[in-house]
């Protein structure tokens, strides 16, 4: 007898994962990003006007933090709370049971001269894969999901029962994000760099048959386990080491648990983001600022220990990370923006001519190994490149006394 889905919810225990409560923690250093409202966003000629004010608020943003937040996307606060819910059910899943389906186990045909390995092939990177320091392992795990936009790829790899079940849930909220969300910021990027819009997602995000030469994207679920004061203190309050991402741009759902920071590149003290209900927080990736030169900057972020109040939950996180097609050229001499030449973030004669995926198996490879330097910043292709970083910045200090969880 065929099992229904409500069967199979109930077999695994799919019920509302309860957030954290907002912190009550006075937080010193804590920012408030650029907000852009794409319920303004208009489309056509006769939403050029709306476009054009949205790419200038946005061009602030980007490069400033090289963060923002998206409201009126489209996504319903019913979409995100599913999203969590399938998330918890997931990581619920006995850990041998999750063994079987180690991310890179299944790579297709096209992927298997690439490095992707534990951080971006399908399915799970467990708990404790990398050693940050002084012997401590990391406590967050997730499971990966690419070529969601590539549905006779999608439906026919590999994952556990309850995971091929809502295989159709996952799918619609990532391909809503880079058909819809993606497209809308990339045009505006366009407008800011002063080239025809649609340049950015045509030439290089869209989705084609031709999977080598198709825009794409890492979809993650992801949880972090709450951690010891032990932990706390040899990691100085770290739950994932700081760095830039390998992806064009990336896209998180805001949670009220405070733990994402942001390094101020001047002052290099980390500021946490806060929590805007229902937002998108999205990041510059490496591919895009390489795209204009270094305009666009893509900035060292990681995620620390939330206030004491809100220490012993378990912090979920939706992540998407998009990708250019793989035979981009990430120079800005790509793009030919005018704007870039004239300001001076056009040819730079310390860079190597690379590809994206030549940028994201030389970054990938570093981040598949299971041991992590306390800081380790590397020149790839000419171009500087934070890997890790776990140290206290000057004058941040800790928020609160670790609790022992």
């Amino acid at each position: 007898m065929v099992a229904t889905l409500e069967e199979i919810d109930k077999k695994y225990n799919l019920r509302p994962f309860v957030d954290a409560p907002e912190s009550k923690v006075d937080i010193p250093n804590k920012i408030e990003l650029e907000a852009i409202d794409f319920s303004m966003y208009k489309e056509g000629s006769e939403g050029l006007e709306s476009r054009q004010k949205l790419a200038k608020q946005l061009e602030i943003a980007l490069t400033d933090y090289g963060f923002f937040k998206v409201v009126g996307h489209g996504i319903s606060e019913e979409t995100f709370n599913k999203l969590k819910a399938i998330t918890q059910s997931i990581f619920e899943l006995p850990a041998d049971e999750k063994a079987k389906y180690l991310a890179g186990t299944y790579p297709i045909e096209q992927e298997k001269n690439s490095d992707l390995g534990i951080v971006s092939g399908v399915g799970f990177k467990p708990r404790g894969h990398w050693t940050y320091v002084k012997g401590v392992t990391d406590e967050l795990e997730f499971i990966n999901f690419r070529h969601f936009l590539h549905d006779e790829i999608y439906y026919n790899t590999p994952y556990p029962e309850f995971v091929q079940w809502h295989l159709s849930d996952i799918q619609a909220y990532f391909k809503y994000l880079h058909l819809q969300v993606l497209r809308k910021v990339l045009t505006l990027m366009d407008i800011i760099l002063e080239i025809p819009e649609g340049t950015l997602y045509g030439n290089y995000f869209k989705p084609i048959p031709e999977i080598e030469k198709s825009g794409s994207g890492v979809a993650r679920l992801l949880v972090y386990h709450p951690t010891s004061a032990n932990y706390q203190l040899k990691t100085n309050q770290t739950w994932m080491r700081g760095h830039t991402d390998g992806s064009g741009l990336t896209f998180i759902a805001s949670q009220p648990l405070l733990a994402l920071q942001i390094q101020d590149r001047n002052t290099k003290q980390w500021n946490y983001v806060s929590h805007t209900p229902n937002a998108l927080v999205v990041n510059v990736g490496d591919a895009i600022s390489h795209l204009s030169g270094g305009y666009f900057k893509s900035a060292i972020h990681r995620v620390a220990t939330p206030p004491s109040d809100q220490q012993g939950y378990r912090r979920e996180t939706i992540i998407y990370f998009s990708n250019p097609r793989l035979d981009t050229v990430v120079d800005p001499e790509e793009i030919n923006s005018k704007k870039l030449e004239r300001i001076g973030f056009g040819f730079n004669q310390e860079w190597e001519k690379c590809t994206y995926q030549e940028w994201r198996n030389a970054k990938t490879n570093f981040f598949n190994r299971k041991s992590a330097t306390q800081k380790k910043t590397l020149t790839l292709f000419g171009r500087p490149s934070v890997m890790s970083i776990i140290e206290p910045a000057p004058g941040t200090g800790t928020i609160d006394a670790p609790q022992k969880v």
